[in-house]
């Protein structure tokens, strides 16, 4: 593996060296060269000066490139996986089915709508005075976009996020997590084999000064980076010094609301499937279960049942469900979560510590009742295989808790009734609520993805994701050919009767007025002839009589 940094399509080696371990085995993946500061600089240059080449590329050239990219990673889908495996902890098959396929699914999306999603788009006028002009909405690119990019999804947070900045238009430099350098510089090379522009992607592994000088330099447009609450403050913090686009995607606590008319066996391998799928480190898996009391005996017991059958090893054992936890410190988090639940009360159903026969970050599927909102577990954002469940006793206790939290991200409700179902999604604080499924909306394209409160800002993927990319620029025009507009110099008597008419003609709120308003136009008509076309009014009559 190549573990140099890619800036214009070249690698560059480097004297400071860092070691990729492997969460499994505790073995080194292979050692990555770190980006300097004059690395990092030159790599904003490179993106810089590959802004322009690329923004104006035309739309079937970027398709064909981006078609490429997804014929080289489906090629390489199996070896992809494998690394995913051995550099942050995923099973083989999950690595597969989530990032790979998730990031060709993008791959596909955006290539198939380049130069669609971002026409321009008509815009009308609601001002009578102006139906003769046009309107047009434009969307232009920012800048070079700077992606610092988590270690738990480390192939497909930064392709979606890549994909995006690219098809707004702008070019990349991607720092990607100490902690999976490998997976992000794979991305890198498939681009650059596809035959991306030099300097359109680059790609920098590097240390947190590094980072933080490229979020302060003055030619990064936009920031796009998914991590922690604390870090993503520091990184407003440091975008506000020269008022840098900023998008934050900082994690959540998702709420699984049960009914009692769900269907409960879906209901039970949903929460399994999504509180310990990629070993819980997903900000959008399921990390508080809401319970009707009617059915939380039944629904826990499947629950437990089903962890327990959870298989935990090495990732790239064919018959693992479950792999270790990306980094020691994350561990540390979720065993200190577990204990503290316990010592104020909550019962631990299934698993609860580490694995004692793996020598890895392994911990077990962790099943929980008796909890409340003092403990950490359901506050905070734990980020591994624990699934603490709590019931409810009306639909308004139930959305009360659900919303009770820092986070916003996702949430999902669980029932037959679509007319429930629909109460609830009105009701939930969340980026985006599902009914009878979990985290889904992640792999869609089309979906969007982000949050509110702690959650952070802006959303992305998707046609509205491109919006936080882009300069919305607003074009008028007025081709008709007169001298002057209604409203322009001269300031006199005609101007003044003609506008007082014109408040009470299309404000007012009593016909006589309106109409005897309508009569008094008739009197300021040299000026109107003058400055405006007649069709403005007689397109105005609608909203006249409407009212």
């Amino acid at each position: 593996m190549d573990g140099r940094p890619i800036i214009g399509n070249e690698r560059i080696d480097t004297a400071e060296r860092l070691v990729s371990e492997n969460p499994a085995t505790l073995e080194p993946v292979g050692e990555v060269c770190l980006a300097s500061d004059a690395l990092c600089e030159r790599a904003v240059g490179a993106a810089k000066g590959a802004l322009p080449g690329w923004r104006w590329l035309a739309p079937r050239e970027k398709r064909a490139i981006l078609k490429r990219a997804e014929n080289i990673l489906a090629r390489r889908a199996g070896e992809t996986a494998r690394l995913i495996a051995m550099e942050k902890g995923s099973p083989y098959a999950e690595a597969l089915a989530g990032e790979v396929y998730g990031a060709l699914q993008s791959l596909n999306y955006y290539a198939e709508n380049q130069g669609r999603l971002l026409r321009p788009k008509r815009a009308g006028h609601h001002t009578p005075l102006f139906f003769n002009k046009s309107g047009t909405f434009h969307f232009h690119p920012l800048g070079p976009t700077l992606i610092i990019s988590p270690w738990n999804f480390p192939l497909l947070i930064p392709f979606c996020d890549t994909l995006s900045a690219l098809t707004a238009g702008n070019t990349v430099v991607l720092r990607p997590s100490t902690a999976t350098p490998f997976t992000a510089l794979l991305l890198g090379e498939i681009f650059v084999e596809a035959g991306l522009p030099p300097g359109a992607v680059n790609v920098v592994p590097c240390r947190v000064p590094q980072v933080e000088r490229m979020i302060v330099d003055p030619d990064i447009h936009t920031v796009m980076f998914t991590g922690s609450v604390g870090i993503g403050k520091r990184v407003m913090e440091l975008c506000s010094r020269n008022l840098t686009n900023l998008t934050l995607e900082l994690g959540g606590k998702d709420p699984m609301l049960v009914l009692e008319d769900a269907d409960l066996e879906r209901a039970a391998r949903g929460a399994v499937w999504t509180a310990f799928m990629n070993c819980g480190q997903s900000c959008g898996s399921i990390e508080r279960a809401y319970v009707d009391r009617r059915v939380v005996r039944e629904f826990t017991e499947r629950v437990v049942e089903l962890a327990k059958k959870i298989r935990v090893g090495n990732p790239l054992d064919p018959d693992v469900d479950m792999g270790p936890m990306t980094t020691a410190g994350q561990l540390k988090v979720v065993l200190e979560h577990i204990e503290d639940a316990r010592a104020k009360g909550a019962r631990v159903l299934c698993g609860g510590g580490r694995v004692p026969s793996l020598r890895g970050h392994f911990v077990e599927p962790t099943v929980l009742d008796r909890v409340d909102h003092t403990m950490k577990v359901m506050t905070e954002e734990t980020f591994g295989p624990t699934l603490p469940i709590m019931p409810f006793d009306s639909p308004e206790e139930a959305a009360a808790l659900a919303n009770d939290s820092l986070f916003g991200l996702t949430a999902s409700v669980w029932t037959r009734d679509r007319k429930r179902a629909a109460w609830f999604a009105e009701r939930l604080e969340a980026g985006s609520v599902t009914v009878n499924d979990h985290m889904y909306s992640f792999i869609e394209p089309r979906a969007i993805w982000g949050g509110i409160k702690q959650t952070g800002m802006g959303r992305s993927h998707g046609p509205y994701g491109l919006h936080e990319l882009v300069n919305i620029k607003y074009v008028g025009a007025d081709y008709f050919r007169k001298k002057a507009q209604t409203w322009w110099f001269p300031y006199d008597r005609s101007l003044t009767g003609l506008m007082e008419k014109a408040v009470t003609l299309f404000h007012g709120r009593s016909r006589r007025a309106r109409a005897a308003a309508a009569l008094g136009l008739l009197k300021e008509w040299p000026r109107i002839k003058a400055t405006a076309p007649l069709f403005n009014y007689v397109l105005a009559l609608p909203r006249i009589f409407k009212k």
